[in-house]
């Protein structure tokens, strides 16, 4: 993933925790559809699968779905779900399912979306890594990332 997304649509998934957005990037097959279905299991909100629109405004980055995927979620294996969606979530932090972190305990690291800094998590073989991110949406990280 590069260090700088200023284009739109993206490809990836995008889900909502009390009102945080996150965006979930990697390569095809890498678990996004996956990750966001767990996370909606937990209580997220879908925003968009497969492709999410970017837009700035007023200093925010927000996420939306193009119109024709709106409320539909891939399950590998399965097929298209139908599943209730919100029309639009400001993006908090972008999760990049290609990359490991570093450490146990890594150094913050964040993105420029669009022209703003977006919190990024490495989040390639974090266990519990759908609970850990409704928790960070819920309440937010305990060191103030």
């Amino acid at each position: 993933m590069t260090d700088l997304i200023e284009k739109s649509p993206v490809h990836g998934t995008a889900v909502a925790v009390n009102g945080q957005g996150f965006l979930i990037m990697g390569p095809s097959g890498s678990g996004k559809s996956g990750l966001a279905l767990q996370m909606i299991a937990l209580g997220a909100d879908l925003v968009a699968d497969d492709q999410v629109l970017l837009t700035h405004r007023a200093g925010q980055v927000w996420m939306s779905s193009p119109a024709p995927l709106h409320g539909m979620i891939e399950a590998r294996g399965i097929g298209l779900l139908r599943q209730p969606a919100v029309q639009a979530a400001r993006l908090s932090r972008v999760v990049d399912l290609s990359a490991e972190p570093e450490t146990r305990m890594p150094h913050p690291r964040s993105v420029h979306v669009m022209g703003s800094r977006i919190d990024l998590l490495k989040g390639r073989n974090i266990p519990n890594l759908a609970s850990i991110l409704l928790l960070l949406g819920r309440d937010g990280p305990v060191d103030g990332r």
